[in-house]
């Protein structure tokens, strides 16, 4: 055997042997460590990817800014079916408030965050179709309360940018009924304001 066919011979054996090396390192990186695949993937422009990723590691009980980035991630693309999907996780895990307080560091700014959040959920049921389930959820998600920004009024916004009368009058009667509970001064401010602008 030449020496040129030894040298090649070493050559392509280290070649494949990188090649293996590097696949056994993607696939220990998707099974063991999905977090970083979802940093890796997202850094890459592959956002879909990215999604699974940060549910994957979110299922496995990790940190709730997984659910956070596929949220985030939902909205950026528009995909409405995710947006629903997660951002329902994203809002119902019990973190949700003190982590809004955690990622915005001011109260304020943690609660228009909370209801741009609650917002896009209903919103993005909305979208799907399911538009009993969105004004439910966006009236449960206020609870008795009608804070400034909230799902409400990001879903009746929604509803009257598409002609959709009979879900705007659905809206407005609720809101007419919620006039009866217990708000406090500046939710009640926001009740009527919207409802002055709606008989406009």
């Amino acid at each position: 055997m030449s020496v040129d066919k030894v040298i090649l011979r070493a050559i392509l054996s280290t070649l494949a042997a990188i090649v293996l090396l590097v696949a056994f390192m993607f696939v220990a990186l998707i099974g063991l460590f999905p977090s970083t695949m979802m940093e890796i993937t997202y850094d890459l422009g592959m956002e879909e990817s990215s999604i699974k990723y940060a549910e994957r590691a979110y299922k496995r009980g990790e940190s709730i800014k997984f659910i956070a980035h596929a949220t985030t991630v939902a909205i950026e693309l528009d995909d409405y079916a995710k947006i629903d999907a997660y951002g329902e996780k994203y809002v119902t895990d019990e973190e949700f408030p003190s982590y809004c307080l955690e990622i915005r560091e001011d109260a304020a700014a943690a609660e228009s965050y909370r209801q741009y959040v609650h917002g896009q959920v209903c919103v993005a049921k909305y979208k799907c179709g399911n538009t009993t389930a969105a004004v439910t959820r966006a009236f449960e998600l206020n609870g008795n309360a009608f804070p400034e920004g909230n799902a409400v009024i990001a879903v009746l916004l929604e509803a009257n940018s598409n002609n959709d009368v009979q879900t705007v009058e659905t809206i407005k009667g609720k809101m007419i009924a919620l006039q009866s509970a217990e708000l406090s001064e500046a939710d009640r401010g926001n009740l009527i304001e919207i409802l002055a602008l709606m008989e406009k």
